[in-house]
């Protein structure tokens, strides 16, 4: 059972950054149990450390037969503990930085950004840095800047290799070979922006080896949704430019990405020579009560385009709403795509609020993208959801394979909602992906509801 202790504003200052500790022996070397042996405990919440005053400190123990200095915090009766990284190895610490955690961790409910203390941060390790943000960014409004010490010259580089690769493959003039990124991205970039370091890295690697099968779409999709969704003041300029420049290469090299992917480099960039078209519209209560007054011409039609995309929004006077999108597609697509099998684009269905529409929870469904000669095409159809709503199509599609994480209700409502697809379509996409996918239990759900 995990220990809990008092509200945030009243736990002391200095507690475990990282969720695992070890007490450091009074006698011989090393270090004692993880957790004292319950290592499924977050020592970030043990009552040991809310009911009384640590000191934030630094300790050099033993580890792999090598003394190293480690973050730790020592109690009012001298008891140390020295804080761990995912390994179980001891976080490493200056004598410096285990004062400046200090100082943090003495403002943390106004915890300064300013270039000193970024400065000074950089050169701690990223285990340090990570741990110390990690925390931050749950507990905390921590400033943007603040996280621009996490190490993101491994982003820079490993953004700008895989966008020099797409560029070479499409033979763009002047695009060559470059080196390969030095250091894994590892998880050091979640507090900062997560999904985005795993799909960049896997993204990076395959294209590097050449990977073959079905993966492109998954790490493409995935990465563009972390930049969709990141609060982009929290990278820096550099590290903003690199993955707006791969943005890019992503939009050129595969027309289904294009779209998101204009907009993730407009969102990164701050501006652009010609900003990309939001798919996503506010139906108010005057489109949809004129739509269902049973009038002449009720229906009620918006179409927005952007190429190469376009969609129409229709609520019809039966009160459904109905969206049909047309991708412009290339003559011959991307050999990638092809290996992914069938796309799905996602679309979020939101009531409409007076602050923020985005951040009111609604309804996902995926939208099946049928392949033509020359375009992509699909259409959905379900109740209206609301008189003022918000339809956004603005994320990325993602082949059927890969949607074996969502929910398994969201393929429930979607199946029924693409009303184009027959049941044969259904079998074709469905019947050869793995036994635990969920879309085997949404088409069981499916057929019966149609006999």
């Amino acid at each position: 059972m995990n220990e809990t202790g008092p509200p945030p504003r009243l736990r002391p200052a200095h507690r475990p950054l990282s969720d695992w500790i070890a007490r450091v022996r009074t006698t011989g070397p090393g270090l004692g149990a993880v957790n004292d042996g319950s290592e499924r405990t977050d020592a970030r919440t043990m009552r040991r450390f809310t009911e009384q005053a640590w000191t934030r400190t630094s300790a050099v123990v033993t580890w792999q037969g090598e003394a190293r200095r480690a973050l730790a915090l020592r109690a009012p009766d001298g008891t140390t503990v020295v804080e761990l990284d995912d390994f179980g190895g001891p976080v490493p610490v200056s004598e410096a930085g285990a004062a400046l955690v200090a100082r943090l961790e003495s403002a943390w409910d106004a915890l300064p950004a300013d270039p000193a203390t970024v400065a000074a941060l950089r050169a701690e390790s990223p285990a340090l840095r990570y741990f110390l943000l990690h925390r931050a960014a749950r507990e905390t409004h921590a400033p943007p800047e603040l996280f621009h010490c996490l190490p993101w010259e491994r982003v820079t580089a490993t953004a700008d290799s895989a966008a020099a690769l797409l560029r070479a493959e499409a033979g763009e003039a002047g695009a060559g070979a470059v080196p390969p990124p030095a250091g894994g991205l590892r998880h050091w970039f979640a507090p900062a922006a997560a999904p985005l370091a795993g799909p960049l890295q896997v993204l990076e690697a395959g294209l590097r080896s050449g990977r073959p099968g079905p993966w492109f779409g998954r790490e493409a999709a995935h990465l563009l949704s972390g930049v969709l969704a990141a609060e982009t003041a929290r990278l820096p300029r550099s590290a903003r430019h690199a993955l707006a420049g791969l943005a890019d290469a992503l939009a050129a090299a595969d027309r289904a990405l294009h779209h998101s992917a204009s907009l993730a480099a407009t969102r990164l960039r701050g501006t652009g020579p010609v900003a990309p078209v939001a798919f996503r519209r506010r139906l108010d209560s005057d489109f949809v009560l004129r739509a269902s007054s049973g009038a002449p011409a009720a229906h009620r039609t918006e179409i927005v385009e952007g190429w190469p995309v376009t969609t129409g929004l229709t609520v019809t006077a039966g009160g459904l709403l109905e969206i049909e999108t047309e991708i412009e597609d290339d003559p011959a697509p991307p050999a990638r795509r092809l290996a992914d099998g069938p796309l799905f684009h996602p679309v979020a269905l939101r009531p409409a609020t007076d602050t923020d529409a985005s951040d009111a929870p609604g309804t996902r469904l995926w939208m099946a993208l049928s392949a033509f000669p020359g375009s992509l095409y699909g259409f959905v159809a379900v109740p209206v959801p609301g008189t003022t709503f918000e339809v956004d199509l603005d994320g990325p599609p993602l082949p059927l394979r890969f949607l074996d994480r969502v929910p398994p209700a969201e393929l429930e409502v979607s199946l029924p909602a693409n009303e184009r697809v027959t049941l044969s379509q259904w079998h074709h996409m469905i019947d050869g992906l793995p036994p635990h996918h969920p879309a085997h239990a949404a088409l069981a759900v499916y057929e019966s509801g149609r006999t």
